[in-house]
């Protein structure tokens, strides 16, 4: 449908005055006059961080909105591109299209969309109806999108907060990375798609030829093929992480762990093996201080949505030589999605029955992981051409498997081609493993147990009296919070903040009690 035409006169007092399809979008005598009346008429019991008008028009209001919330940005929604020349009146501009809930949220994210002022400019509401609907609809999609985010924020916060400190509490032998990039040595990162099966046997075959790095889901299909890793990486903070982690504790004598200090992991092996404790690089201040005070080198590391691209990212600073991403499908499959024995394939199996067939469930985890593979995927083609400057030596590699799609820059090889890269004896170590080109003798921790929990309580006090620490782990409470201007509601605010930071110092101390008897 071809927009509607704007018509623009002149108003009763000798100001621009405009109207559509016969329906006038400001006043015919005063659309200054209007405008103010308009803006002193918005309800807000808070101190909003955006105002949005949807479609103001010939926008006479965002001066008294920038007099009136002066600590705002102020923002219009447009229904119409025939207003665009005064779109230098307001901070943003956004069309009313049925990507406005993305464009919203990409601009401002969950905080300021959860602290904003929605509000029509009535004329044009009754104009344009349908872009009306449109936008509403759109802007109800950013509201609980943003709430939703934040309620997640919450959750994994707190999480990463208690993992943090079981890290903190247990790990007793730690490493650190040895002449980083200074070596040329071939690295090989095993992921756990289900390419990896058809290289297990050349792994085996030419295991001393590179340093063998695996992700978390890929060590039992590796070990239970009689190959052990020189490195697992582990960074995903949920429950099921440690699951990937549980093994007899006579197994991988050599192996050394790199951990998130946010990451899950079962106590047992922070305080039987060697561990490369991983720092990100937007970690909290709490994070970074309980490792200072217990005298612990950590390594840099990216946050990535995917383990296999913190773990490419570490690879990259460990070496400048060729580096080999095996199982790295990036793409869903018939049968199962992992290399096989995988720990939460095992898990589920137990409650596959005749009503709920192993079938259904894989069937079903086939399509319920494209989009997140999807995401990964774009991660590393974005990236790729990054990864391959200024030389090429990042390459997929399998035993011919036809992979659904490419990695961008990201090459993909064969054995013949891993081959001709590392030639026969090339810096072969002789002995298999070649930890030791990279990573530095483990050191003992020298703290008790009840020293290394009262760092921990003391750290945890101090960060829960910091502004930023608390947006982190209590959002959407303290930007609550922060909107109250009634003193009685933000003090009963307030208070219940406080109950539930008590809550969670308890939660901490009851999960370390907890953790050490496992």
């Amino acid at each position: 449908m071809p927009e509607t035409k704007i018509q623009f006169s002149e108003a009763r007092n000798g100001e621009k005055t405009c109207s559509s399809g016969g329906k006038f979008l400001h006043s015919k005598y005063n659309p200054t006059a209007e405008a103010q009346k308009f803006v002193d008429a918005i309800e807000s019991d808070f101190e909003p961080q955006c105002v949005f008008v949807l479609e103001p028009a010939l926008s006479y209001c965002a001066q008294f909105l920038r007099k009136r919330f002066p600590k705002s940005a102020v923002c219009a929604i447009r229904f119409t591109r025939e207003f665009s020349e005064n779109d230098r009146l307001w901070d943003e501009t956004f069309d009313a299209t049925e990507e406005l809930d993305d464009d919203l949220f990409n601009a401002f994210g969950e905080e300021k969309i959860c602290s904003s002022i929605f509000v029509d400019w009535t004329a044009s509401k009754n104009a344009f109806p349908e872009k009306s609907e449109t936008a509403w609809l759109m802007i109800r999609n950013a509201v609980v999108k943003s709430r939703n985010v934040m309620a997640t924020r919450s959750f994994f916060a707190k999480r990463w907060l208690k993992n943090s400190a079981i890290f903190a509490a247990f790990v007793e032998s730690t490493t650190a990375m040895r002449n980083e990039g200074k070596t040329s040595f071939p690295i090989l990162i095993a992921a756990s798609g289900s390419s990896l099966k058809t290289s297990i046997e050349k792994i085996r075959e030419n295991r001393s030829k590179f340093f063998l790095m695996a992700v978390s889901s890929a060590f039992m299909p590796l070990f239970d093929n009689g190959i052990e890793a020189d490195f697992v990486v582990s960074t995903d903070g949920g429950y099921w992480a440690k699951k990937h982690l549980e093994f007899p504790s006579s197994k991988n004598s050599g192996t050394t762990f790199a951990l998130a200090l946010e990451g899950a992991a079962p106590a047992r092996i922070l305080r039987e093996k060697s561990i490369l404790p991983l720092l990100y690089d937007d970690a909290t201040d709490f994070q970074r201080r309980i490792m200072e005070r217990l005298g612990i080198k950590t390594a840099k590391a990216r946050r990535n949505g995917t383990v296999s691209g913190t773990a490419l990212e570490l690879a990259m600073n460990m070496t400048d030589g060729p580096i080999f991403l095996c199982g790295l499908d990036q793409a869903p499959c018939g049968g199962y999605q992992h290399t096989q024995p995988n720990a939460l394939e095992s898990a589920a199996e137990s409650a596959d029955n005749r009503l709920s067939t192993k079938e259904t469930r894989m069937t079903a985890s086939r399509f319920n992981s494209e989009k997140s593979l999807e995401i990964y995927r774009n991660w590393f083609v974005s990236n790729s051409q990054r990864f391959n400057s200024p030389k090429e030596r990042i390459f997929r590699l399998s035993a011919n498997f036809k992979f659904e799609f490419p990695l961008g820059m990201i090459r993909d090889i064969d054995w013949d081609g891993f081959e001709r890269l590392v030639p026969k004896n090339d810096r072969d170590t002789g002995k298999g493993r070649s930890s030791g080109i990279f990573m530095d003798t483990p050191e003992k921790n020298g703290k008790t147990l009840p020293e290394r929990r009262r760092i921990i309580q003391e750290e945890l006090e101090r960060s829960l009296s910091d502004e930023k620490f608390l947006s982190e782990v209590f959002p959407l409470e303290t930007l609550l919070m922060k909107r109250e201007k009634d003193f009685g509601k933000r003090n009963a605010a307030e208070q219940a903040l406080e109950e539930k930071k008590r809550k969670l110092v308890s939660e901490i101390e009851r999960t370390l009690k907890t953790s050490s008897q496992s």
